[in-house]
């Protein structure tokens, strides 16, 4: 283990503390306040103590502003400053001695991001933690919105602001160029009144705070990705699989300069990034990019104008669940599924939806059930995309709707690599290890009309490109003549399908009039026309044959004889043991049953059936004598 000392001056500090400490409470001055939280607990919200755990390599004049920002912003008795160094050669180790506020652990070598911060988290003796790095500059009333955030609930384990700087959306658009335009931005920013959470799969580690029990229960940081890189996804996930809550506090910002350590080293970063996250996917078995990111493009297309309606959403390959997520946050009533067939990412899902772990090709769903479903880079994975979407359309409510994305066959990614020679399908190739097909934009037009899908809309989504990518799109463009190129620059398209077909009104209106015994042989036909295009399945009917107000066992039996007379069988049993569940005794049902099943030669099945028919008359006698016949045969 690495040897390391406490300053002095931090040493004295701890001295003058405990001395404060025992004095107040001999004089019997200590408040203790219980306060009701909305988690529903009673839990001891005052005081509360936050160590703060900063680390240090150079940089002094981040590490100064850093500093000074908390002492200005945060009360003190509030907070603990802890600043683990690894081993700073600009001066930063003089400048912390001098420090009377700041307990400082020196290190004899850098022993990287992981073990600095658990060496700090060792020293601490706040009811929370908070990892800051020392490029950040906290702003009026941020560790405040923190804790209101982190003790609202005791299932919630950390939390962390938004930012000018950071990967993925816990970064936010802020105009501003000095710190004082910053602070006057942070200052309208932070909003005490309106607290704006979002749970979150994972949080970065420039900013986390975290209740001290929960490090205690789930631990340190794991050291395996030192230098640094991934600890803060794989912290993460460890509190979601202990059950915490990740939550973002999206009415807290501070500025955060951005990637000091490895900045200036973009190579060396990049060779961090790849080593780690090959680590953290041998750790969890799923990607730390790729099976975490949310389809925001996806979710922005949900047009529910009712906030708080009760939507049921389905995520087709949800990962570990980062779109349901988004959804949740959207549209908080929601109920939410998903379907992965990587059961590692799965296993977190689980703790956001009702997730299934399986090839979504094998598995069916509930009738007229889904608002909304979900289909992120999914149908290029496909054996068969087109029988997929027509199953779906079934389990869509009407005017449901389909929210794809589908990555796009002639982006000039493809071709460059195409021209090159290059590999296609490996792991961090163009296309992937799991792309069965390619599609164009006409290929997945068709593929949606076919299913017999309505108001079908699309938009490009495109990546960023160099001159020197631009300039291969514009020779290509001139080659081929194209007037527009708009295609060879769309990484994706995204789709938006509603449900088609006949409208449950229509059928609704078809099983009244068999019902009366009105066109009985029209509306019947019309039934399995509708089922012969998929619009409705046997799932469907029984749920609106239900919903009605008729002899609901007259219209299922008259349903079964006429499917079967034309020769739709499949759909005829359902029917059947649909109007078991309403009377196990009813005749027609049991006779209709031994007929059919006498009819395909299963007999002693028949006779079952037939054995449970109270009062037999001629028809039923009959048919018992033929079913006896055969089997005596």
């Amino acid at each position: 283990m690495n040897k390391y000392e406490i300053g002095m001056q931090g040493f004295i500090s701890i001295c003058i503390c405990i001395l404060m400490i025992i004095l107040i409470t001999w004089n019997g001055l200590m408040v203790v306040a219980i306060s009701e939280n909305k988690g529903g607990s009673n839990s001891m919200l005052l005081p509360k103590k936050t160590s703060i755990i900063i680390l240090t390599f150079n940089k002094l004049e981040y590490t100064k502003i850093c500093i000074e920002s908390i002492r200005k912003f945060t009360p003190i008795g509030t907070y603990q400053l802890i600043v683990v160094d690894n081993l700073s050669t600009d001066g930063t180790r003089d400048w912390l001695a001098e420090q009377t506020d700041i307990i400082t652990i020196f290190n004899e070598e850098n022993v990287g991001f992981p073990r600095g911060c658990n060496q700090g988290m060792e020293l601490s003796t706040g009811d929370s933690i908070l990892l800051l790095n020392n490029d950040v500059v906290v702003t009026e009333n941020w560790l405040t919105l923190l804790n209101d955030c982190l003790y609202s609930s005791d299932d919630i384990g950390a939390v962390g602001p938004v930012t000018n700087s950071a990967y993925g959306d816990q970064e936010i658009a802020a105009s501003y160029s000095t710190l004082d335009e910053m602070w006057s931005f942070a200052n309208n920013y932070n909003r005490i009144e309106q607290p704006d959470w979002e749970q979150r799969l994972k949080l970065i580690g420039f900013c986390m705070l975290i209740k001290k029990e929960v490090v205690d229960k789930v631990g340190l940081l794991d050291e395996v990705f030192t230098p640094g890189m991934c600890e803060d996804s794989d912290f993460s996930f460890r509190l979601i699989k202990s059950n915490y809550k990740l939550m973002l506090c999206r009415n807290v910002f501070i500025h955060h300069f951005g990637s000091t350590s490895f900045g200036e080293l973009p190579e060396q970063r990049k060779q961090l990034w790849n080593r780690n996250r090959e680590k953290f996917e041998e750790k969890w078995g799923f990607h730390t990019a790729f099976h975490t990111q949310s389809r925001d493009e996806l979710v922005q297309l949900m047009d529910e104008q009712d906030r708080y309606k009760k939507i049921k959403v389905l995520d087709i390959g949800c990962a570990c669940g980062a779109t349901l997520l988004k959804v949740k946050y959207r549209y908080p009533n929601s109920e939410l599924f998903g379907v992965e067939r990587n059961e590692y990412a799965a296993s977190i899902a689980t703790f956001i939806g009702d997730v299934t772990i399986a090839d979504v090709e094998d598995i069916s769903f509930e009738a007229s059930f889904f608002d909304y479903i979900f289909l992120g880079d999914i149908l290029h994975q496909l054996k068969n995309p087109g029988e997929l979407l027509i199953r779906l359309k079934s389990s869509l409510k009407s005017n449901g709707t389909i929210l794809a994305s589908v990555p796009n066959a002639s982006h000039y990614s493809i071709i460059f690599s195409l021209i090159k020679n290059k590999t296609l399908y490996g792991k961090d190739d163009v296309l992937g290890q799991n792309t069965l097909r390619l599609f164009t934009l006409p290929e997945v037009q068709t593929l949606f009309e076919q299913a017999d899908y309505k108001e079908i809309s699309y938009k490009f989504v495109h990546n960023e490109t160099s001159n020197l990518e631009q300039r291969f799109i514009q020779e290509l463009s001139s080659l081929a003549g194209l007037q527009d190129n708009t295609h060879l620059g769309a990484l994706k398209y995204v789709i938006r399908a509603v449900r088609g077909g006949i409208s449950l009104s229509t059928l609704k209106s078809r099983l009244e009039q068999i019902n009366q015994g009105d066109n009985l042989n029209e509306a019947v036909l019309e039934i399995i026309g509708m089922m012969a295009a998929h619009s409705i399945n046997s799932s469907v009917i029984i749920s609106e044959v239900n919903s009605l107000d008729i002899d609901r066992q007259l219209v299922f039996n008259i349903l079964a004889n006429q499917f079967f007379m034309n020769g739709a069988y499949n759909d005829i049993i359902p029917l059947l043991n649909a109007s078991l569940e309403i009377n196990s005794s009813h005749y027609d049902t049991l006779y209709n049953y031994a007929y059919i099943l006498h009819s395909i030669g299963a007999d002693k099945e028949a006779l079952l059936y037939l054995n449970k028919i109270e009062e037999k008359d001629s028809e039923s006698n009959f048919l018992l004598e033929k079913v006896l016949t055969q089997l005596t045969l």
